[in-house]
């Protein structure tokens, strides 16, 4: 059986890791909202292109 203090290590090493995670994790959201956005704009671009193309002949 573990003893109290390997357990509190445990738990002390879990806390000392949330404040590296959460920003990594915000980081990782905010590329991938941007990168969809991005993908979403570049699609309604090539759509409205290709639109102009077929009306023009």
């Amino acid at each position: 059986m573990t003893s109290a203090a390997d357990q509190l290590l445990a738990h002390h090493a879990a806390l000392l890791a949330i404040p590296a995670v959460v920003p990594a994790v915000a980081v990782v959201g905010v590329v991938l909202y941007i990168a969809r956005k991005d993908r979403h704009e570049e699609r309604e671009e090539r759509e409205l292109i290709e639109r102009a193309f077929e009306e023009g002949e």
